[in-house]
């Protein structure tokens, strides 16, 4: 299929003018009265489910402040212009140059993934424009884009799983050993790197790595190589919520029973539960965001608020995709408002972006670093408990609600 012949699949709403150029001066503001953001999404492919989790949180933000915001002083439309990217780099890229020339979009609002993220920026980078994105982790981003070009709201990979090994390193008796599953792709290895460094600082040693292809979808040979590997105190997982479902049922089935199980970062997808039902008792996981931290913004006065807003609206509980995804356009929204200095100006943006000082949002309190990443020393840790498991937070302790139930009991000695 050639360039010229691939089907562009673009969402658009809350419509107006637009733009002629992407950075105008403010008087052009006033005459205009709409503001465009424009993004790529893979609404196909494997992704599809998380990516239209982002739109519908675009939506929400959109309803929520009635299609209209604040912009140099002046009040403007709302429009989007969203395009299927299909996790392909290069289709990234393609769209993105469109949406800054073609389309004349003021915000651009990042894809998901990390090779479609870079790709997304290198083009912006090109043309001098900024971006805020939520759908990459690497710390490749914040090399070769950050601080000038994308502004990130997710912590650094390697942090990931540093508060659950930290916690699990304290139980008694005190774990010795370690195996990580990890996917073959830059990020997961990066959460892996952040696993074994701090497992190795805390006395546990990591016996295993097991690497394995993104498209794999039989996990019995991985589970037969780690029963086989001897003792193993710590399994920690480091891929999506489909790899924690076949994880488990492997150990189920092969009655491998380390005294940890660390499902990952997705744990919190209703899917698995769903799937697993009982058999995700005592299951540890990390998170992101959950619905009973006491975040808000202008908006919601609870992170639980914002979930309930969002299930009502989409008939789901929101992993934190969505108030990751909500808060890109919100944070837009608050450097955009003043009238010193036209705000459209890439270098205005960058400069009132880098000067945020922890601004309240649904999501957390925002302020970039000098790589334009939050800073994020691990995050929260959450065990499934009781025979209907139920979340309990464990870590940091500001947030926690419960303790750890450890060691786990083997899956063929609970009723």
């Amino acid at each position: 299929m050639t360039k010229s012949t691939i089907p562009l699949k673009r969402r658009s709403f809350l419509g107006g003018a637009v733009a002629s150029i992407a950075t105008i001066s403010a008087p052009a503001i006033a005459q205009r009265r709409t503001i465009h953001f424009g993004a790529s999404l893979p609404l196909s492919g494997p992704y599809e489910k998380v990516s239209k989790m982002y739109k519908q949180a675009y939506d929400m933000w959109t309803n929520t402040v009635g299609g209209k915001i604040i912009v140099g002083g002046q009040e403007a439309d709302v429009k989007w212009t969203i395009y299927d990217d299909e996790n392909k780099a290069a289709r990234t890229a393609e769209l993105t140059e469109r949406l800054i020339t073609t389309d004349k979009v003021d915000c651009i609002v990042g894809t998901y993934g990390t090779d479609t993220i870079l790709a997304q920026g290198a083009i912006a980078r090109k043309y001098g424009r900024v971006t805020m994105q939520s759908g990459a982790a690497s710390e490749r981003v914040d090399e070769q884009l950050g601080g000038h070009t994308t502004f990130t709201l997710l912590g650094a990979a390697k942090n990931f799983p540093t508060l659950a090994v930290e916690l699990l390193a304290q139980q008694t008796p005190k774990p010795r050993t370690m195996a990580i599953i990890t996917m073959d792709d830059p990020v997961y290895h990066e959460f892996a790197e952040g696993a074994k460094a701090t497992a190795e600082k805390n006395g546990i040693k990591v016996v295993l790595n097991e690497v394995l292809p993104m498209n794999t979808q039989d996990l019995r040979p991985t589970i037969l190589k780690l029963k086989r590997a001897g003792d193993i105190d710590i399994l920690y997982n480091t891929g999506w919520d489909l790899i924690c479902i076949k994880v488990i049922e492997e150990c189920v089935a092969l009655d491998f029973n380390p005294k940890a199980i660390v499902g990952g970062h997705l744990t919190t997808n209703p899917l698995v539960k769903d799937t697993l039902g009982a058999r995700l008792q005592y299951i540890y996981g990390v998170t992101n965001w959950l619905p009973q931290m006491s975040f808000k913004d202008k908006y919601f006065a609870s992170c639980k608020a914002f979930a309930d807003k969002f299930k009502a609206l989409n008939g789901y509980e929101p992993t934190y995709h969505a108030p990751m995804a909500y808060a890109i356009p919100y944070i837009f929204q608050q450097i955009l408002a003043s009238s010193d200095g036209n705000p459209l100006d890439p270098q205005v943006m960058r400069k009132r972006l880098m000067a945020l000082d922890n601004l309240p949002t649904i999501w957390g309190p925002i302020k970039f670093n000098d790589k334009g990443r939050i800073n994020t020393r691990g995050l929260p840790v959450l065990q499934w408990q009781a025979a209907d498991p139920q979340i309990i937070v464990l870590a940091p302790p500001e947030l926690a609600n419960g303790k750890s139930m450890y060691p786990m009991p083997a899956f063929n000695k609970r009723s």
